[in-house]
């Protein structure tokens, strides 16, 4: 929103450079449009930290999808944030499976295959009590749905609102799968 711009403030021209910042393009239509919408404002940062939380127990595509959506969603990228936030969630389903399973190779195997995200979810689901299962689906149809949603050469119509959501629902997933590891994984 704002750069490194002059040092005083120029009050004959069109630009907008005070105390040696100046407002960006992005800036400027941002403040044009600041009034029409109810924004939820997250602190990248602090977001950025709770999502990182679980990277040790969901791995390594976890930590990489979910901090590339935060910074994909700091910067209005809300196409990118959705894709990566499906592709997190996917991440944290592999965790459980190859937790579930004790193999890695194969679990793997499975996912790459066609149908193979909803096959994983049946072998993590499919013996988990209703409550639970229909928690999980909660949380994953919306993440799913726009992560395919992104992933196609169609316009999607993905806004500041579907990420932000997007990025809520990967953490409550996230918070949701971590509290229920141990009766998830057995």
């Amino acid at each position: 929103m704002l750069r490194p711009g002059v040092i005083t403030y120029q009050t004959h021209h069109q630009s907008s450079y005070v105390d040696g910042y100046t407002v960006t393009p992005a800036g400027k239509k941002w403040l044009k449009q600041a009034g029409q919408y109810d924004y939820v404002p997250i602190e990248p940062g602090r977001f950025s930290k709770l999502l990182d939380s679980f990277s040790a127990r969901f791995g390594a595509g976890f930590q990489e999808r979910s901090q590339e959506a935060i910074r994909c969603y700091g910067t209005n990228a809300f196409l990118a944030c959705c894709a990566m936030c499906g592709a997190a969630a996917e991440s944290i389903l592999l965790a459980v499976a190859i937790a579930k399973d004790g193999d890695q190779d194969k679990i793997e195997k499975i996912y790459l295959a066609s149908g193979g995200r909803g096959r994983i979810e049946k072998l993590i689901l499919g013996s988990q009590p209703d409550a639970v299962q229909n928690k999980c689906r909660g949380y994953l149809s919306l993440l799913k749905y726009w992560r395919d949603m992104t992933a196609h050469g169609r316009a999607s119509g993905i806004t500041d609102c579907e990420a932000y959501t997007s990025l809520a629902f990967l953490l409550r997933f996230a918070q949701f799968v971590n509290d229920r590891w141990n009766e998830l994984t057995k």
